[in-house]
């Protein structure tokens, strides 16, 4: 199988050092960034499976980030995990946030602190969808 590439965007690096670790896995590389201007230059460098985009980040925010990769056609299809400091009481509502009806909602919210095995699973499922997907010839 091949390796997937997994890029986490978030201004905490406790955060990205707990996600690499729970990621840690022989089959997926993992490339981080602190902010969205440098998850930005990665995502355009490295072919990647999955992008995890914190919400909250100083300077360009991650849903900016994330409503200029759903605009962008190399990058347009690669499934998002947006991740949050910011306790909801009730389920995410992504059009609060992001009013452009083009732009998708993201595959799936976590706030933190993030529910290890649920986050796992939820990679999981998203990196078989994608390779099942690229198996039956759409896009990768």
């Amino acid at each position: 199988m091949k390796r997937k590439n997994i890029l986490i965007v978030d201004d905490e690096p406790d955060v990205v050092v707990y996600l690499s670790e729970v990621l840690e896995s022989s089959n997926i590389d993992i490339y981080s960034a602190d902010n969205a201007e440098a998850g930005w230059k990665l995502a355009g460098e490295v072919h990647l499976d999955l992008i995890c985009l914190d919400i909250m980040m100083p300077g360009e925010s991650g849903l900016s980030m994330y409503t200029r990769l759903r605009r962008t056609p190399d990058l347009k299809d690669i499934p998002v995990i947006i991740i949050s400091g910011v306790e909801q009481e009730q389920e995410f509502d992504f059009r609060k946030f992001v009013d452009d009806e083009k732009t998708p909602p993201p595959e799936y919210y976590f706030e933190k602190p993030i529910n290890v095995d649920d986050f796992v699973a939820v990679v999981e499922r998203l990196l078989s969808m994608k390779e099942k997907r690229k198996k039956k010839g759409h896009s990768s």
